[in-house]
């Protein structure tokens, strides 16, 4: 058995306060990103699938990935934007800590800890296909919802895993990574940075693991639906979507964004979300 399920098993019996509802909802996911080849294979599929689209969004001028990007864009230089969390970076072991800190549930502390060991391997694909994006002339944006006291951090652990970073970006943007709360009206929509890297460039591709890396996501899940529908052959092709079943607006939505809420409450309004037929 891999070390970290060994671990996750001991924690069973080490932890006897630990929940039920905390454990079920995040165990499986987690042993899943580190131990199944299924998991590489998806992540390998999503950075094929943008290798094989970047020919042709380079070369189609009217090509956009942005709902934001409005006006004449054709003579604007590339870019990609890509989040980082789940989508270049994997923090699956930040994860097991969470299960293996005797409480199962995420604080700040604890993610701030492991963001600043810089231990966060590439996901599968993720650095080469960026790599060679760079190399084509494309500019790479990195758009997290991390925040600025993790920035050095974070671009260390990019660097650290072969990421092409650019200290500087056009106009007033600042550089190519981008957190949350880097300025006032950088909230975690990351609506208003894609505007405004569409100002000063063409989003050829955006690259991420939740709804809120395409479009907004702070809604119902109809609602999310109904926004997304319109889009859907954008998917594997303008849009790259990465597996994380551990965390997302996908979850939150379930249970109204209320992270307040015990582990036990977050169950049970996620079980009433299933479906029978």
């Amino acid at each position: 058995m891999n070390l970290n399920l060994r671990l996750l098993a001991l924690a069973l019996f080490t932890y006897p306060a630990l929940l039920p509802a905390q454990v079920t909802d995040a165990l499986n996911s987690v042993a899943w990103t580190q131990t199944s080849v299924e998991f590489r294979g998806n992540a390998l599929q999503a950075w094929r699938s943008a290798r094989l689209s970047l020919p042709r969004a380079l070369k189609d001028k009217k090509w956009t990935a942005a709902v934001e990007q409005t006006g004449n864009f054709r003579k604007l230089p590339p870019a990609i934007i890509v989040d980082i969390d789940e989508t270049v970076l994997d923090n699956s072991p930040g994860q097991a800590r969470f299960l293996l800190d005797g409480n199962g549930r995420y604080t700040m502390d604890a993610w701030m800890k492991w963001t600043s060991e810089r231990k966060a391997k590439a996901i599968p694909g993720a650095a080469e296909f960026l790599r060679e994006a760079a190399s084509r002339g494309v500019t790479v944006f990195y758009v997290t919802n991390r925040g600025p006291k993790e920035e050095a951090n974070s671009r260390a652990n990019l660097e650290a895993e072969g990421f092409p970073l650019k200290a500087a970006a056009l106009g007033d943007i600042g550089d190519t990574v981008m957190m949350a709360g880097e300025k006032p009206e950088w909230t975690s929509d990351k609506g208003i940075r894609r505007a405004l890297i569409a100002k000063y460039y063409r989003i050829i591709l955006l690259c991420g693991d939740d709804l809120n890396d395409f479009i907004p996501a702070r809604l119902t899940v109809a609602e999310r639906a109904t926004k997304a529908k319109p889009y859907e052959s954008w998917w594997g092709e303008r849009w790259i979507i990465l597996p994380n079943s551990s965390y997302g607006s996908w979850e939150d939505t379930l249970y109204g964004f209320d992270r307040s809420l015990a582990p036990q409450a977050i169950q049970e309004r996620k079980l009433k979300s299933l479906r029978r037929d």
